[in-house]
């Protein structure tokens, strides 16, 4: 037996037509009944509500204060924690949820008081209970629903969860080679003009700093015969004419020097220094004055080079040397990602040749185990429906194997319906009505429920359009299920409502001119009372009283 997580509490204020409303559900078999238009159907909504479902201040009951939903879920026997620290959540055993809705139309969610994204608790809602109303049926038209089914029955999840990883990774690789491929095109249409810039660039030999030399160097020779005569004539000023400035100076200092006082011989050793400083200047104007040269040469080619630097930065719009030679090196690196890409491709078709090897195997695995499964399969289907009063029905798993995989695999499946006992088979949605619907769908996730610990499931008036021994047989089957996993029953059948571990009514009742919703869990004696109304209605007879209280005892 599986031990279930367990909605425990359910807590509804201000919404729709329910003012406070409290439920305590118990482990097994929870039935809910009521009359038609008491409530019911809100219940199930205000829980979607705390599961993460959308939701706007229309929906409140009194515009003047919020609406708070609180779900109780136990949880301790499944592995949750992982869930909890991914979203950063404290783990608690027993898990609150809560939704709360302003009449402004704000919404907040909770899980253990921690505020989370709806997202967040949608999440976590399908890991703790599923929501089957009597529209559900149509699931089972859905084909991940009708694969998970199979599969399942088969004992082959595991073997699919891990095909479906290598297949999201086949995807994957198949959308990085695609890209690849159109990386690889651009660059080839680009290659030649990419080769031509390099080369350009290559051939100018680009120097960093190189023009800022360039135009000193320039200067120079553009001036180099106005430089030559003025360095000629500083030195004539300071060392070679009669009436030489550093002359003059030596004979100043000796003058200064010869006086014997303290404050002479300071101004001599004072001129000492300038006169040092003097010399130096004139041999570096000398030296300066014999380094220029003319040179027309130099000079034509110094400004070729620079006109074509220029050039280059006006072309490739930047405004320095650093910039293009980091263009130069960015094409160069273009020029061989294209021979990388070229390797990465190659690599890239090889992964992908051996990962869809080994995809067909386990496809082919899956295929066989499927084909193989179906026989059994069906047989405890028949069981199943020949139990609720349709044995005459066959369902059959129609399997064909495709030359082309799929995230299920290499399997095309359809499930098939018969009414006469296999002589006709048509497809589920097109040969059952909605009482054999919901017997199908029951059915389904009885066989389900022996194969993975489903969590808590509500029903939502699934025994529509079946009565009489049939649903006292559906009843059975619930109570089966129940051993395996919390249910929660909306009926309005007394063969399934006389099953429960508890009961709750549901009801309207008027106060102050204001219609609400109320619920109250039933004891043994109002179960009789309210069992005995569905049967005969609101004239209470004791023949009924009596059929409910045999009902209970059974």
């Amino acid at each position: 037996m599986f031990v279930a997580q367990m909605l425990q509490t359910l807590k509804v204020k201000n919404y729709a037509l329910i003012e406070d409303v409290e439920l305590r559900f118990d482990r097994g078999l929870n039935i809910i009944t009521g009359e038609t238009g008491a409530g019911k159907s809100i219940l199930i909504e205000s829980l979607g509500l705390v599961l993460g479902k959308r939701a706007d201040s229309s929906a409140l009951r009194s515009n003047e204060k919020k609406c708070v939903i609180e779900a109780e879920f136990e949880i301790k026997s499944y592995n949750l924690k992982s869930f909890f620290i991914k979203n950063d959540l404290d783990y608690e055993t027993v898990t609150l949820l809560r939704r709360e809705i302003t009449p402004s139309g704000k919404s907040r969610a909770f899980i253990n008081d921690t505020p989370v994204k709806l997202k967040t608790l949608e999440s976590f809602g399908v890991k703790v209970i599923e929501i089957h109303s009597q529209h559900d049926n149509l699931q089972l038209f859905k084909k991940t629903y009708q694969y998970e089914l199979l599969d399942t029955l088969s004992g082959i999840l595991n073997e699919k969860v891990n095909y479906r990883e290598d297949y999201n990774r086949f995807k994957q690789l198949n959308e990085e080679l695609k890209n690849l491929k159109e990386r690889d095109a651009e660059m080839k249409r680009e290659e030649d003009f990419n080769q031509f810039l390099f080369d350009e660039l290559e051939a100018a030999n680009i120097k960093e700093g190189e023009e800022e030399r360039l135009r000193s160097e320039l200067e120079l020779l553009e001036n180099a015969e106005e430089l030559i005569q003025t360095f000629k004539d500083s030195e004539e000023i300071l060392s070679q004419s009669d009436f030489a400035v550093l002359n003059q100076l030596e004979n100043l200092r000796r003058v200064l020097n010869s006086g014997d006082t303290d404050i002479s011989r300071e101004f001599a050793e004072r001129l000492k220094s300038v006169i040092i400083e003097l010399n130096d200047i004139n041999d570096e104007i000398s030296r300066a004055g014999e380094q220029i040269q003319l040179n027309p040469e130099k000079l034509e080619e110094y400004n070729e080079r620079v006109n074509l630097l220029f050039n280059l930065k006006q072309k490739h719009r930047v405004k320095s040397e650093d910039e293009l030679l980091k263009l130069k090196d960015d094409i160069e690196a273009k020029l061989l990602e294209s021979g990388d890409l070229a390797e990465a491709i190659l690599k890239t078709e090889k992964e992908l040749q051996d990962l869809e090897l080994l995809l067909w195997e386990r496809a082919k695995s899956m295929h066989k185990a499927r084909v193989s499964s179906t026989g059994k399969i069906e047989e405890l289907l028949h069981a199943d429906l020949s139990a609720l009063g349709m044995q005459h029905s066959r369902v059959r798993f129609d399997l064909q194997e495709l030359d082309e995989l799929s995230s299920e695999g290499c399997s095309s499946l359809e499930i098939m319906l018969s009414a006469d006992k296999g002589a006709h088979f048509s497809n589920l949605n097109q040969a059952a009505s909605g009482g054999e619907l919901s017997r199908i769908s029951l059915c389904f996730k009885s066989q389900l429920a022996k194969y993975s610990a489903v969590p808590s499931s509500i029903y939502d008036e699934i025994d529509t359009g079946v009565s009489g021994e049939i649903a006292r047989k559906m009843g059975s089957k619930m109570t089966d299920m129940a051993n395996n996993q919390q249910l929660i029953v909306i009926t309005h059948l007394v063969q399934i409502a006389s099953l429960g571990n508890r009961h709750f009514f549901i009801y309207k009742e008027e106060r102050e001119g204001k219609v609400k919703t109320t619920v109250r869990t039933l004891d043994q004696e109002e179960r009789i009372h309210e069992i005995a109304k569905m049967i005969s209605g609101s004239n209470l007879t004791e023949s009924a009283l009596e059929q409910s209280r045999a009902l209970l005892n059974d």
